[in-house]
């Protein structure tokens, strides 16, 4: 690594790294998708030490999950591209009142030189879209029809790739659109879920964090878990519907 490099992400680290420890998220039943690795795995193994119980999904492979030993810890394979997948978690969630959910499974697609406007695939693009957006209001629906289980507070996992306001790079046709649509899904449900049911609804933005969809990244997924927690540990009524870095400031939609 060179020191241009190093320099950019002693700064970055610095600029977020969790420095609070407000942590309020107690004794909640909290449902996690892409649990099993990156941030939805560093957010289970964090919020179980606080006597929350934890539903979490994997696409197929589980084994950082099968590692995992708790009475309330509980797993279940949804990939968000296979419809019949949902029809295992709808089962489960009729037994599982859900306070808190934590969308963090996502997808990249292909490289970004293939996300080039030339060079798009509709099949790449189509599952996608499905995986990071569509399916999020998904999962919501099976939540919100069973009678039981009204969710006080839904995160989204995003990126800054997805903010119209920040974009000065272009090209991620695939990735920025559906991050821009998760970002509309969650200003929109902001608006009626808070309406009819007093939910609150954020999206957030991680950072360049080191994960299985981003090797090189600089923010280890722990400090990234820690830094979430303490964000929806207060005010959560003036963030609702707020699209907030790990630092809890704005970023423009």
């Amino acid at each position: 690594m060179g020191l241009r490099k190093k320099l950019l992400k002693f700064f970055y680290i610095r600029k977020y790294k969790n420095k609070s420890s407000l942590v309020q998220v107690k004794k909640k039943n909290i449902l996690i998708t892409g649990a099993n690795s990156g941030i939805g795995l560093a957010l289970l193994k964090k919020l179980l030490t606080f006597e929350n119980k934890v539903l979490a999904t994997y696409n197929s492979n589980s084994q950082n999950l099968d590692e995992i030993k708790s009475n309330n810890f509980y797993k279940i394979k949804c990939d968000q591209r296979v419809n019949s997948d949902f029809t295992e978690l709808k089962k489960r969630l009729n037994n599982f009142k859900i306070d808190i959910i934590f969308n963090c499974a996502g997808v990249v697609g292909p490289s970004f030189q293939d996300q080039e406007i030339e060079e798009i695939n509709f099949e790449d693009f189509n599952e996608v879209l499905s995986v990071n957006a569509l399916s999020i209001v998904k999962i919501i629906q099976l939540i919100l029809k069973n009678k039981n289980s009204v969710p006080q507070l839904i995160i989204n996992i995003s990126s800054d790739a997805g903010s119209l306001g920040k974009n000065t790079q272009g090209n991620a046709y695939i990735y920025r659109t559906s991050k821009s649509a998760l970002n509309s899904i969650t200003k929109n449900m902001s608006v009626d879920l808070y309406k009819k049911y007093k939910t609150i609804s954020i999206a957030i933005d991680p950072g360049n964090v080191k994960t299985n969809m981003n090797p090189g990244g600089y923010l280890q997924s722990d400090d990234c878990a820690s830094s979430i927690i303490n964000i929806i540990s207060s005010d959560l009524d003036i963030k609702n519907g707020k699209f907030l870095d790990l630092n809890g400031n704005e970023i423009p939609w």
